[in-house]
């Protein structure tokens, strides 16, 4: 859920979105300063930015992987493209955007009740079902 990502090159939503809700660019940038180690740190680290050329793992070995994005998010963009990017490697990698919706809108409290959150919720569960019953596993209900 709305991917963390970042890369020296901005993307679209990075620029236009930089001062945006609740995670703006400068939070993202001390978060990764704080995770990678100082004489690593990188916008293009392979944790930072998993688009990165000759990363480890190939994406391919990637497990299906459902991408949820906020229309408010900066970092959307970025996100979008790493799903995509699984797809061309045929890794069942679905994006599910969310209108007038910020990072976190789904798993902050305040914004639990929102239709936006609802939605997302449900969606997450139809997705996860899925792959549940595939493997011969079925819910209770």
């Amino acid at each position: 859920m709305y991917p963390f990502f970042i890369g020296n090159v901005p993307t679209r939503s990075e620029i236009n979105l930089a001062n945006s809700y609740f995670y703006d660019k400068p939070m993202c940038l001390l978060a990764w300063k704080l995770f990678l180690p100082e004489e690593e740190f990188s916008l293009d680290h392979p944790a930072a930015n998993p688009l990165v050329p000759d990363r480890g793992p190939p994406l391919k070995f990637m497990p299906p992987t459902l991408t949820v994005v906020a229309e408010h998010d900066w970092m959307r963009d970025r996100a979008i493209a790493y799903s995509e990017a699984l797809r061309k490697v045929n890794v069942d990698a679905p994006v599910l955007e969310y209108k007038d919706a910020v990072h976190e809108f789904a798993t902050l409290d305040m914004l639990l009740n929102t239709p936006q959150a609802q939605a997302c919720a449900e969606d997450i569960a139809i997705w996860v079902k899925k792959y549940i019953s595939l493997r011969g596993h079925e819910f209770s209900y």
